[in-house]
């Protein structure tokens, strides 16, 4: 009895200082993991803004007419966010006729809108242009063979954790310069390279956030 009692007591010593490596092994990891959900709900990737077509008729020579005071606009807000929509507030847009930003020339305001996870809402218009000196512009773009104008965005958003509930709002303020040449639009490439950025970033955060099994 004395044998196997002590042959008892070895396996149960062996078993605890089993449970107890495993211990000091997984535990460090669940709390790395753990501190990877809080960082990835915690910090958020901003939403991108870019310019996808801006087009002034009046500008167009091909046209040959400077009455058309109309903007034709195509405008992404890109999230590139993997688990959270973004909750845009009305966005007021406005056009200047310069980069300093001191003459705007249309303005308008988009109504409150959502983009969810890794994906992009685009917005297409038109709005009447007042203030702007055709002549002028087309001088300038004859000389330097284009004249920039600004599109400035600003409004507030929210972000949701996985849906459950929203965060608070943060200010949102974008501006992005366009050139427009002779053709009266802009020549806007950037595509590639904003799909690119998000996929990304997508691959970092789906690599922090691939769950770790033991």
């Amino acid at each position: 009895m004395g044998y196997f009692g002590d042959v008892r007591r070895y396996g149960q010593d062996t078993v605890t200082e089993a449970y107890a490596i495993r211990c000091c092994i997984y535990l460090p990891l669940a709390v790395i993991c753990l501190v990877l959900m809080v960082v990835l709900n915690i910090y958020h990737f901003s939403p991108s803004f870019n310019v996808r077509l801006l087009y002034i008729p009046a500008l167009d020579k091909s046209l040959n007419s400077s009455t058309n005071a109309s903007i034709v606009f195509d405008l992404s807000f890109t999230n590139i966010e993997k688990f959270s929509n973004v909750y845009y507030d009305p966005v007021n847009i406005t056009l200047y006729d310069s980069p300093n930003q001191n003459h705007s020339i249309a303005n308008f305001t988009i109504p409150e809108f959502t983009v969810k996870a890794v994906e992009l809402n685009a917005f297409s218009g038109a709005v009447n242009a007042t203030g702007i000196d055709f002549k002028a512009a087309k001088r300038e773009i004859a000389a330097n063979g284009f004249k920039v104008f600004h599109v400035s965005v600003e409004t507030s958003v929210r972000y949701d954790y996985y849906g459950f509930w929203k965060t608070k709002r943060y200010g949102y303020r974008r501006g992005e310069d366009v050139k427009i040449g002779d053709t009266g639009a802009a020549n806007l490439g950037r595509e590639m390279f904003v799909w690119f950025r998000v996929a990304l970033v997508g691959l970092v955060v789906m690599f922090l956030s691939t769950d770790i099994y033991f």
